[in-house]
């Protein structure tokens, strides 16, 4: 699974990486201010950068050459992210060329961003339209018909994106289903999770230059993707913080067994970031991955996020900002996750005619086309879609470097509240 190509990317293994800007999201953490209307109206804004140094690019690349196919221009079309009338939400392009610096840093996510709020915490019921990236190469409105076919009893509305074509279903259609049933302070719930230190994901990078303010670029970038248990006690949120690391995502290990003594959780990581960059101060994953997103007693996700895209920017020294994570979930990935974790979320779902409604419901949420043979995104009509796009914001802070003592012990699965 992690080493296949996914929308057009090796995830390991490549020298290089080049890629159409249509595919990946920026203006700062990836918000703009607006969406263009159907029929192109929007404004270009020519690849101009912005203030976190992310650009939204009205020219990029054609999609088809990522494995991303773009619009027709037939009557009910989106509009496409490779007409220069169109702005889209995307990150800037690797860099020709600067080189790294030698610093390594390992950050962890103290605040995520699940769509109810914009990044200053005000609630809004459009703010998911600010987090995630544009896809699929289009601007879909809920009267666009160049799009997959919506499962059967699914709004019209399910289709639109966000600002500047962003893909966010997520936001839009899970969220409220997920709000509804584990109360309004669903999001709180995951933050106070994080920030007392019962969970938290770390993005472990070298070559990154995180002084504030700067416009650095640079390639040949590194990094793993880790996941953080319990820490004893509350974290401290320095370098002091050894975040206990789980066996998830380190080849030798299992959740069960552990890993062998003195294993490597940056060598033996299996979430790697071969092509990363930096581009005008912000740092770009590069190759595609597919990440779990799971925090404590408030699970979120708990499923791969498929072809998914990391990026943040510069905050201060030991600090980033405008976070990004975006990609896909498998409608039926999910709902098989969701249903084994249901009962974490109330009990009131233990039952399976009491889940079987908002089964339902994440089914008519599916707005996109993932191939789990390729790892290509698409969205075209004539296909059914049966992925869910999602994209979430964070901030993080960093911690000490990971080492084989940070690694945790086996892991006792948490007793299953819809148990005898």
């Amino acid at each position: 699974m992690l080493t296949r190509n996914t929308v057009g990317w090796a995830l390991a293994g490549a020298a290089s990486v080049g890629f159409s800007c249509t595919l990946f999201a920026g203006c700062k953490g990836g918000e703009v201010s607006g969406e263009p209307p159907e029929g192109g109206s929007g404004s270009s804004s020519g690849g101009t950068s912005s203030s976190s140094g992310v650009t939204t690019s009205s020219s990029g690349g054609s999609g088809s050459s990522s494995g991303v196919t773009s619009s027709s221009s037939s009557g009910g079309a989106s509009d496409s992210c490779e007409n220069p009338a169109v702005q889209c939400v995307v990150p800037p392009p690797p860099p020709a060329g600067g080189a790294p610096t030698a610093a390594s840093h390992n950050y962890a996510f103290h605040t995520l961003y699940v769509g109810d709020t914009d990044r200053t915490g005000i609630t809004s019921a459009s703010a998911w339209k600010g987090y995630g990236y544009n896809l699929d190469d289009k601007v879909t409105t809920k009267l666009s018909t160049d799009v997959c076919t919506l499962a059967a009893g699914a709004a019209k509305t399910t289709q639109a994106d966000g600002n500047g074509g962003i893909d966010n279903s997520f936001g839009e259609n899970i969220l409220p289903i997920l709000v509804t049933v584990s109360g309004s302070d669903f999001a709180a719930k995951i933050n106070t999770s994080i920030q007392e230190g019962q969970s938290t994901l770390m993005t472990y990078v070298t070559g990154f230059d995180d002084s504030a303010g700067n416009s650095t670029s640079a390639s040949g970038l590194g990094g793993v993707f880790l996941y953080g248990g319990m820490v004893p006690g509350v974290p401290t949120w320095n370098t002091t913080t050894h975040w206990p690391i789980l066996p998830t995502a380190i080849n030798g290990c299992t959740p069960t067994a552990g890993c062998p003594a003195g294993t490597d959780p940056v060598k033996n990581a299996q979430i790697r970031f071969p092509t990363a960059y930096q581009a005008a101060g912000t740092f770009v994953s590069g190759a595609l991955m597919d990440v779990d997103l799971s925090f404590g007693s408030a699970s979120l996700i708990n499923v791969p996020i498929r072809s998914a895209v990391i990026s943040f920017s510069p905050k201060a020294p030991g600090a980033v900002t405008d976070g990004t994570v975006a990609g896909v979930m498998v409608t039926s990935e999910y709902i098989a996750a969701l249903q084994a974790e249901a009962g974490r979320i109330s009990t009131s779902l233990c039952s399976g005619s009491a889940f079987q409604s908002i089964a339902q419901q994440i089914e008519q949420a599916s707005d996109i086309v993932y191939d789990p043979n390729s790892g290509v995104v698409s969205n075209e009509a004539g296909t059914s879609c049966n992925a869910i796009s999602i994209g979430l914001g964070f901030e993080a802070t960093e911690i000490a470097a990971p080492t084989a003592a940070d690694i945790t012990a086996p892991q006792v699965p948490a007793p299953d509240p819809c148990g005898d």
